[in-house]
């Protein structure tokens, strides 16, 4: 029993502490001890995470076999979990917010606004450990073909249509969520780097291939001026399609707003 649990008097108020908002995003210490040693065992670990926010995780948790984000799973999350690891279902989930390497790393998120904090920090890097989107499951996909609809420009009333090619080259089936962000490339005030602007969730069976055609009306282009008013800016943008919002899992072509 913890120290601050033997005195009868301090015992609510220790439990209360515990459960309110803490200022570390690191594990207990009993806990970082606990799953140091079992990286030491020689059998596969699984680690499930409960929690209510992002946490860093130790280098204990990150070379793990696999690492399930339950967040606060309730009545049924037992179920759903052991399901996922046994294998009846196929994950599918996909972080809704980005995991940092470090607290120092924070705020962390996908959509920075461009140049408002350089590249890296001096001693790490300022990508997550896990970004916005990101997800695994019990097969593979891969990415090709990243098409827009033929124009010669694009009346900012209109709407972006485009096509991505993808296959399962797994051995079972899965579900994928194809993510389509816009960065919008020259803009009059600073603006974020890129937006989720539109995503479809697409059931293949084992090295079933398919090509997925999605849509983007281009007033969900805006941005906010220096007026405080919404508008779409004509220019040239990018269009940005894969399975998370990191940088190397996006196919990227261009587009022209007149």
């Amino acid at each position: 029993m913890p120290e601050r649990y033997k005195d009868p008097k301090q015992t609510i108020e220790a439990r209360v502490a515990d459960l309110m908002g803490r200022m570390t995003l690191e594990e207990k210490v009993g806990q970082l001890a606990l799953l140091e040693a079992l990286s030491k065992i020689d059998t596969k670990l699984i680690v499930v995470l409960i929690n209510s926010k992002p946490l860093t995780l130790p280098p204990s948790v990150q070379n793990a076999s696999a690492i399930i984000e339950a967040f606060n799973p309730r009545m049924m999350g037992d179920k759903a979990i052991a399901e996922a690891i046994f294998g009846a279902i196929n994950p599918s989930g996909r972080l809704t917010v980005s995991i940092p390497y470090h607290v120092g790393q924070q705020p962390v998120y996908y959509s920075q606004v461009r140049g408002q904090h350089g590249d890296r920090y001096a001693d790490h890097t300022q990508r997550p450990r896990f970004p916005f989107g990101f997800g695994l499951s019990y097969t593979s996909f891969a990415y090709s073909e990243l098409r827009i609809q033929k124009q010669s420009s694009l009346q900012k009333e209109g709407t972006l249509r485009f096509s991505i090619h993808f296959k399962n080259t797994g051995s079972h089936a899965g579900r994928e969520t194809v993510q389509a962000y816009i960065s919008d490339l020259v803009t009059s005030v600073t603006w974020v780097n890129k937006e989720l602007k539109a995503f479809a969730k697409i059931d293949l069976a084992a090295g079933e291939e398919k090509e997925v055609a999605l849509s983007i009306p281009l007033v969900d282009c805006s941005i906010v001026n220096a007026h405080c008013e919404r508008v779409v800016e004509p220019g040239d943008f990018e269009l940005q399609v894969g399975s998370s919002s990191r940088e190397r899992d996006l196919l990227k072509t261009t587009f022209t707003i007149i």
